[in-house]
């Protein structure tokens, strides 16, 4: 994997690795990517490339521009799309076929608090929460397209998720090591 720039409060995990692997080995193709909660854009960048499709990168915290950019200048042929804000900000005519992403992991009451406040932000949903994240993967998606989440193995965000999200949209969880993926569709309502 190349180096890519990260802001000296965040260091991307692992997770986000596993979950680019997953994804190429159950998508055959796509056209268009978002990257949601992309942090320094990891997962979006190397399944654009991966893929030769568009990325669109969306991200909360304005601390993350500057990575997001310089890597998107090294790594893709393509300029992407950026939004930095709210997830619930975000708007886009576009449908996309695949959206990915690795969301804080932690709920606002959970784990333990960094002093910096950046890296706290960059862990747990401050601003949006889940129910605004599976809102903007639920519209953000193509009829035939596939999202997929990566998340920690905690029966707490795994319950806050099934809360938020209606059942018929959960079409597949996979659980492997400490992680669980999960795959999201769309469903095709004439």
């Amino acid at each position: 994997m190349s180096d890519y720039h990260q802001p000296e409060f965040y260091r991307f995990s692992e997770d986000s690795l596993k979950l680019v692997h997953f994804v190429k080995a159950n998508v055959d193709s796509v056209q268009n990517i978002l990257d949601v909660c992309a942090g320094c854009g990891v997962i979006g960048m190397e399944l654009a490339a991966f893929y030769q499709s568009q990325l669109t990168l969306v991200e909360a915290q304005k601390d993350f521009l500057p990575s997001l950019e310089q890597n998107a200048a090294q790594f893709l042929r393509m300029k992407p799309g950026i939004f930095i804000g709210q997830l619930s900000a975000f708007t886009s005519k576009e449908k996309f076929d695949l959206i990915v992403c690795n969301p804080p992991y932690y709920l606002p009451a959970h784990g333990q608090k960094s002093t910096d406040a950046r890296r706290d932000t960059a862990r747990r949903f401050t601003q949006d929460g889940w129910g605004e994240l599976l809102k903007l993967i639920q519209i953000s998606l193509s009829d035939a397209g596939q999202a997929f989440l990566v998340i920690k193995n905690q029966n707490a965000v795994l319950e806050e998720i099934k809360r938020n999200l209606p059942s018929e949209l959960r079409k597949d969880l996979f659980k492997k090591d400490d992680l669980i993926f999960l795959k999201l569709v769309r469903l095709n309502i004439n």
